[in-house]
């Protein structure tokens, strides 16, 4: 009875407490202190500051989506010089200052700030290896240093699985000298090396594609740098991979799976198109922000060329060039004009 008793009779000694609206949940923590009032103002005032640094954080992730570089990297600073602690603080002052500013040294330290603070943050990891080989121009060999620990401690997470792809894809180009274009003049090995990084890039986006709805791997920081959507671009450049795929098991003279991979480009730039934003949305964001992003224009078009290499599809590559030029796609246009559609 007595430890019941203390706490009933003391809450009924405070009838202002009562009045005065207070938390119960300070109320209840503040009950044993010697100075009630004085704990419940300070608790109160507490969980207000805590809650003003979060809407920094909040804040700052909002200005960088908008596009408002200046105004995200001064929110996120406040938030970090009263929360220095945080890990996903400092990823996100990396997302802001190499995605918006162009500062990519700051953004590796940013990094590496998050990762002394934890040093198993798989995105953190991920997140390095983007920077430092697109933005940095790292060598492959460290990159995949940084990309093995982040998947190591998260294998299945789309996130980063989208960088393993992004890294691999690019690399497929890299070892043939930018492009797969007359492959009959590029040696066997390297030919084999670009294979084996497009079928590396195939199964992380597929990986991606099949985990991004789970709620475990939910991750704002990263879905805040893909402007049109994870799953959008993901799909878009699954279907990139398998038109390069194509191309490669056609000059090994394996038919049959460059058949396959041609007939899943297709589909998956069908998707792509069924989620599209329109023309118009996409090149104000790509004019406002400066980015280069995958538009209806890009997928038609694509779609159009991956048509113009199956038999009997000519008119249907003819109506994907059609309307890509409608939609201003160069490319489109020369195809449409080379091919006498």
């Amino acid at each position: 009875m007595k430890k019941f008793f203390i706490p009933f009779l003391s809450f009924l000694a405070l009838p202002s407490a009562i009045h005065a609206n207070i938390d119960p949940k300070v109320a209840e923590k503040c009950m044993q202190a010697s100075d009630f009032q004085g704990c419940v103002e300070i608790m109160s005032g507490q969980k207000e500051n805590n809650s003003k640094i979060k809407t920094e954080y909040d804040d700052a992730l909002a200005f960088f989506k908008q596009g408002a570089s200046l105004r995200a990297i001064k929110s996120i600073n406040y938030y970090l010089k009263r929360n220095p602690n945080s890990k996903e603080g400092f990823a996100l002052s990396a997302i802001i200052n190499a995605y918006a500013l162009d500062k990519f040294e700051e953004a590796i330290a940013d990094i590496d700030n998050a990762l002394d603070i934890d040093n198993e943050y798989a995105y953190a990891h991920a997140l390095k290896a983007e920077i430092f080989y697109f933005d940095l121009g790292g060598s492959l060999s460290k990159s995949q240093g940084y990309l093995e620990k982040a998947i190591n401690l998260s294998p299945d997470d789309p996130h980063i699985n989208f960088v393993a792809g992004d890294i691999q894809f690019d690399n497929g180009f890299v070892v043939l000298g930018g492009d797969t274009f007359d492959l009959d003049k590029k040696s066997k090995n390297k030919k084999d090396l670009s294979l084996k990084s497009f079928e590396d890039a195939k199964i992380s986006f597929q990986k991606t594609l099949a985990n991004i709805d789970n709620e475990s791997f939910k991750n704002s920081l990263s879905e805040s740098t893909f402007t049109l959507g994870t799953r959008y671009t993901t799909t878009a450049l699954l279907g990139d991979t398998k038109f390069e795929l194509y191309f490669l098991y056609r000059d090994k003279k394996e038919r049959p799976t460059a058949k396959k991979y041609l007939e899943e480009a297709l589909e998956h730039y069908t998707e792509a198109i069924s989620m599209a934003p329109s023309q118009e949305e996409v090149e104000k964001l790509e004019l406002d922000r400066d980015l280069d992003l995958i538009s209806p224009a890009d997928l038609y078009r694509a779609r159009g060329d991956v048509y113009s290499w199956m038999n009997n599809k000519w008119k249907k590559a003819c109506n994907d060039w059609k309307v890509a030029k409608k939609l201003g796609d160069k490319g489109a246009q020369d195809n449409f004009r080379n091919f006498k559609c």
